[in-house]
């Protein structure tokens, strides 16, 4: 149960680092081709258009490009609000605490009955292991005494 619970504040945590990355990239990107791929338009005749671009875009292109970046962007942004949103709250901590105070007693309980448990199998096995020496000593005492009639019987024999 705490390795789902944690397991899931940690797949919380990668997502939204993963949704940051994206937003990081798509801007980046972004910035990229705002920069490099316009064509600067002179707004001033005194001072004069030095970055051309080669084969860049249209200027509806460019329009549809940024728009798309923008969109992106916003999506990705919300993204990471509602993931920052579902991580867990300070306030979690004391249910968290509480929560793991009764699993530790849980625990606890389940060790002792795991003792209880070992404790009582090994007087069973000590208890078999008597039993099967008294049968087994039982059965050598027996088959002494009848090694030793039939050697005596045979002894007798030869005589």
């Amino acid at each position: 149960m705490i390795n789902e619970e944690l397991s899931t504040d940690m797949d919380r945590i990668t997502q939204l680092q993963d949704a940051i990355l994206d937003l990081l990239t798509i801007t980046s990107t972004s910035i990229d081709y705002i920069t490099k791929k316009t064509n600067f338009e002179q707004t001033s005749k005194a001072i004069p258009t030095t970055l051309q671009a080669a084969n860049g875009p249209s200027r509806a292109e460019y329009q549809a490009a940024i728009e798309t970046f923008v969109a992106d962007i916003i999506r990705r942004s919300k993204d990471v609000e509602t993931l920052a949103k579902a991580l867990p709250k300070k306030d979690d901590s004391s249910i968290r605490a509480q929560r793991l105070s009764e699993l530790q007693d849980e625990i606890k309980i389940a060790n002792e009955e795991y003792k209880s448990a070992l404790a009582q199998s090994e007087r069973l096995l000590r208890e078999l292991q008597d039993a099967l020496d008294q049968t087994l000593g039982e059965t050598t005492a027996e088959q002494n005494t009848i090694d030793s009639s039939k050697i005596e019987a045979d002894h007798e024999e030869e005589i």
